[in-house]
């Protein structure tokens, strides 16, 4: 696509798409220094010649209510990483201050001619399959709450909600006889999901809790530990993949008490 004028700077913005394929000896890392899986990808490389981004930017710049701006919530980069990695996708970052910004986004090439023969029978399986006992939901996204409410209601699951860690936790201490389970969001104001997981492990070690994260399994698990959550889901999510994590969830509780 041509150069097209920044409105501020009167800097460029490119936008490219091509095909690229991804062998296993090209040892490609996305932004986290994760190695991307060798494949077929579209990729979609955005580049700016604006002012570039120090390391701490570039460090932080995915983090939910990060923002450089004195408007705006800071969950655009957050949301759009999410999207990413739910299509098993990769991200890739390149930022030096006074040099412009590129980010590139892989996303694989699904096969039209390769059918998962099996994928209509598992989804069968897993939509028949119900839960019970309450769940206690923490996202301060009033739409994603509203949507899992209504898929945790269709699931069979009583839902108490909270919009942030704190409340969450007040919730529990009043809750914890009738609370089974612990559905939290990671990026939350007053309180966010770490926190709020070290907090609620405390008060009761064997508590089921998953994770709904915008991020990908690696920085999660790299400020909690992995034996603390009993499963996490990407956001977006689907409902299968909601009864899928939780019924995973539960089975794993059940095998540890």
């Amino acid at each position: 696509m041509p150069p097209k004028p920044s409105a501020k700077t009167g800097g460029e913005v490119r936008i490219a798409l091509h095909s690229t394929v991804i062998r296993a000896e090209q040892s490609v890392q996305d932004y986290l220094g994760n190695y991307v899986m060798p494949g077929e990808y579209v990729s979609l490389e955005i580049s700016d010649s604006g002012c570039g981004m120090n390391e701490e930017t570039r460090l932080r710049i995915f983090e939910p209510f990060y923002t450089t701006k004195f408007t705006g919530r800071g969950l655009g980069l957050s949301a759009t990483l999410g999207i990413i990695t739910s299509h098993s996708g990769a991200l890739q970052l390149t930022s030096l201050p006074g040099n412009g910004t590129t980010f590139r986004v892989f996303l694989p090439v699904q096969n039209p001619d390769v059918q998962d023969l099996d994928a209509p029978q598992r989804a069968a399986v897993t939509t028949e399959w119900r839960g019970s006992g309450t769940v206690l939901l923490v996202e301060d996204e009033e739409i994603i709450a509203q949507v899992a409410r209504a898929m945790l209601d269709e699931l069979g699951f009583t839902v108490i909600a909270a919009i942030n860690g704190r409340e969450a936790l007040d919730l529990y201490q009043q809750l914890s006889g009738v609370i089974s389970m612990v559905i939290t969001d990671i990026g939350m104001p007053i309180m966010d999901g770490y926190e709020l997981v070290r907090e609620l492990k405390k008060l009761s070690p064997a508590l089921p809790i998953v994770i709904s994260s915008g991020f990908g399994d690696t920085d999660v698990f790299s400020r909690i530990e992995r034996d603390a959550v009993a499963g996490i889901i990407s956001k977006p999510y689907g409902f299968v993949q909601l009864s899928e994590v939780l019924e995973r969830a539960m089975r794993k509780s059940r095998e540890q008490d």
